[in-house]
Order: C-alpha cells, then sequence, then structure tokens
C-alpha cells in the first residue's frame, strides 16, 4: 500500500523545502528558537503571498553554497496552500476537494499517511500541496482543522463524484 513517498524522495523532499523555508524564514526574520515546524509554516505564508521570495531565497542559499535539487524547487514553485477538503482515503492515495469544488487530487504523504498526522478522514484543513516525483504530496503542515458531520461527508462525495464525472480528478501530476 503506497499512501506515501519512497523513503528517498521524501527525504529529498523535507531537506530541500526545509532548507529553502528557512531561507525565506532567515530574509525577514532574526534568528530566533522556533520549533522547525513553526518556521517552515510561517515561511510557506510568505512565499505563497510573495513568490519573489524564491529568487531572493535562492540568492541567499548560494551565497551558503547550499543547493536544492532541482525537482524539490519544481516542487516548491507549485506549492498552492489551501484550505482543502480531506475526504477520505483509497487503497494507495488520499482524496483532497480544491475547496472551489471544481477539482479533486490523489495526495500522498511525505512519510506518514495524511490519516496519521491528521488524525482522521472527513475533514477541512490548511495545507501546502505540491507536484512532486509525477504525483501530489502534501508538505505535511496542516493548519486550521474543521471536522465534517456525516451530512456534510456525503455532500462532499457527491461533489467528488461529479468531478470525476467531468473528468476533473487528478491522480497523476504533469510536472
Amino acid at each position: 500500500m503506497t499512501m506515501v513517498l519512497e523513503p528517498k524522495d521524501a527525504t529529498d523532499f523535507i531537506q530541500g523545502y526545509t532548507k529553502f523555508m528557512t531561507a525565506i524564514y532567515e530574509l525577514s526574520s532574526p534568528r530566533v528558537q522556533q520549533p522547525v515546524i513553526e518556521v517552515i509554516q510561517e515561511a510557506r505564508g510568505r512565499y505563497c503571498a510573495d513568490r519573489t521570495l524564491l529568487e531572493k531565497a535562492l540568492i541567499k542559499l548560494e551565497a551558503q553554497s547550499k543547493t536544492i535539487d532541482p525537482e524539490v524547487l519544481n516542487a516548491i514553485r507549485s506549492l498552492e496552500v489551501k484550505k482543502w477538503v480531506y475526504l477520505k482515503d483509497a487503497k494507495t492515495y488520499s482524496v483532497f476537494i480544491d475547496p472551489d469544488g471544481n477539482a479533486a487530487y490523489a495526495v500522498l504523504g511525505l512519510t506518514d499517511r495524511i490519516r496519521e498526522f491528521a488524525g482522521a478522514t472527513g475533514m477541512i484543513f490548511e495545507a501546502g500541496l505540491v507536484r512532486y516525483k509525477g504525483r501530489f504530496v502534501c508538505d505535511g503542515i496542516v493548519a486550521s482543522p474543521i471536522f465534517l458531520g456525516q451530512s456534510y461527508r456525503k455532500d462532499f462525495n457527491a461533489v467528488l463524484s461529479r468531478i470525476k464525472r467531468q473528468g476533473n480528478f487528478h491522480a497523476k501530476s504533469n510536472l
């Protein structure tokens, strides 16, 4: 059962993503001891609000003789942070519905199944979604979870059926 990335791919992504987000954070924040997850979450928000930070962070990393794998960099470029509907798990992926209700994705976790770090299925939460190694992957930084009741889950299952009929369920990314 493949609900997560291969271990090497996950390690490469986590290292590159952490390096990049730490560089973003350091561009405008003093070096304060904060948990890495909080640094990544704050930097992720900054990056999504200002995509020009990508080049600034790369210049900073280059000055420190640090590099990021090109595939990880492409994944970072594709980052979308939204309040996704995490509807359910299939055998090999988790189902995320875009908040606009017009698309859905087969999503993998990095090292853990999404249900393991989210705590349940049938919820809405803010998370980052990237295209990495031909798949859609959750960045594992989850905020503001809202659990859905049975009626809402039923409604979102109907939305998923409509999305699939329209051909807007995406199992593989094009990057």
